[in-house]
């Protein structure tokens, strides 16, 4: 359960930092970001649906929560911010079941973190 917990914090932490680097990077990154994907938003999909896409465990069908996020963000914003970072912490394949179960699947050929 400790693990548990520290996974979830370390997750946190990533998203954190990706949102820094996004921003720190340079003003007119920052800009291009907010302007494609209104103000980072694709970060709520990995916050709002981090229970059901950390490493380890079995794919879970997500709540309803998860899936407002979801569809209310999108998956190509949240896409967008998947670095190497929040790649080692979750899953990219329950993260491409959270996006169908929720009926927004990552479109064919969309880099997501390392994989398209």
């Amino acid at each position: 359960m400790a693990t548990s917990a520290a996974h979830f914090l370390s997750l946190k932490l990533a998203i954190v930092a990706a949102a820094g680097i996004l921003l720190i990077g340079g003003k007119n990154q920052a800009l291009a970001q907010q302007d494609d994907c209104g103000n980072l938003s694709g970060l709520g999909v990995l916050v709002g649906c981090q229970d059901f896409i950390v490493k380890g465990g079995p794919k879970v069908s997500p709540n309803a929560l998860c899936c407002n996020a979801v569809k209310e963000i999108g998956m190509p914003c949240t896409c967008k911010l998947v670095t190497k970072q929040i790649e080692e912490l979750l899953s990219m394949e329950k993260l491409a079941f959270v996006a169908q179960f929720c009926g927004r699947p990552i479109a064919p050929g969309t880099k997501c973190g390392s994989k398209i």
